[in-house]
């Protein structure tokens, strides 16, 4: 879901799922490092060269790190199967409603937030990292080559903004998951992505 959706939907699903019981603390720990995905609409509209190299460059570089933390939080017991519970219509839909606008305003409220600390810094190379949005229409104004504005936005892609980070923390904050595991999968998957874009970028 999170190719999809984007971050930090990978967090929020992580914690449906370790709250109905279906996995424990270290898969969800497992799974945030290498279900960092960046919505493809979002990649294709906001990257300015080679938008289809980032965008497989960011996906094949979350597999890679998927393999080498298969054998990593191994579960401690097995979790209760996927069971289908007869709730009125009403409840649910009203469940659902109240759970997604609880994640959007927090999701909105950090956006904002981080946007204000950006124009108090009010320094580009700053900001580059801070959020993505902003990171991605200042680097697209740079007189770079077009082989360092590509690794360069595979690279913001991939670590995701301390925007994206405060998102995720803030969502699995309850759950106790360690941050500096997610942080190291973050610099690898960016080291990753520009290795595979310099590999496959056009001479």
């Amino acid at each position: 879901m999170s190719i999809i959706s984007g971050c930090p939907s990978n967090a929020k699903i992580a914690k449906e799922m370790y709250e109905d019981e279906m996995i424990d603390r270290n898969a969800v720990q497992k799974v945030i490092l290498f279900s960092h995905f960046t919505n493809p609409l979002f990649v294709i509209s906001m990257v300015k060269y080679h938008p289809y190299l980032v965008l497989f460059a960011h996906y094949f570089s979350n597999i890679i790190i998927g393999f080498s933390v298969r054998k990593k939080y191994i579960s401690e017991k097995r979790q209760h199967p996927l069971s289908y519970q007869k709730k009125p219509f009403g409840e649910i839909l009203t469940t659902s409603i109240n759970n997604a606008m609880t994640t959007l305003l927090f999701i909105l409220g950090t956006i904002v937030t981080f946007y204000i600390i950006t124009s108090i810094i009010n320094h580009p190379i700053a900001s580059l990292f801070i959020e993505i949005s902003q990171g991605l229409n200042y680097l697209n104004s740079l007189s770079l080559s077009i082989k360092a504005q590509t690794i360069l936005s595979g690279v913001l892609l991939s670590f995701g903004g301390w925007c994206i980070h405060f998102q995720v923390y803030g969502i699995l904050s309850n759950l106790k998951i360690k941050y500096l595991p997610y942080l190291l999968a973050r610099i690898a998957q960016a080291l990753l992505t520009a290795v595979i874009i310099l590999l496959f970028i056009p001479k």
